[in-house]
């Protein structure tokens, strides 16, 4: 009766981990110059307009479980106002954080 008490959590915390790892693997980030096209799976496509993007910042990790949560980003607009991001790499960007405010600048500096 102990290891059935004690299973259920970890069952429920190995399902939410894969849970999490699906949602990462599953969304996506595209960097153009028309803008910023985010997909949090299972959200619709987002585009946000490059004019409107200050710059992208990583999340603290917070909360019991927070070494186990995949890094996941911000998107800082020119309001003041903050779209989340499960993603760090984009297509001609890279990956991490620096990489995807290099690919914003690259796409602001006229040619």
């Amino acid at each position: 009766m102990v290891v059935v008490g004690l299973l259920i959590p970890l069952v429920l915390i190995g399902a939410a981990a894969l849970a999490a790892s699906l949602f990462v693997r599953r969304s996506s980030l595209f960097i153009t110059e028309e803008g910023i096209e985010i997909r949090n799976y299972p959200q619709a496509r987002r585009l946000i307009p490059l004019a409107r993007v200050d710059h992208f910042e990583a999340t603290e990790p917070a909360g019991n479980f927070s070494s186990l949560r995949p890094k996941t980003g911000i998107v800082v607009l020119t309001d003041g106002s903050r779209v989340p991001v499960r993603v760090l790499a984009a297509p001609g960007a890279g990956v991490g954080i620096e990489a995807l405010n290099r690919r914003v600048e690259s796409l602001r500096r006229p040619t």
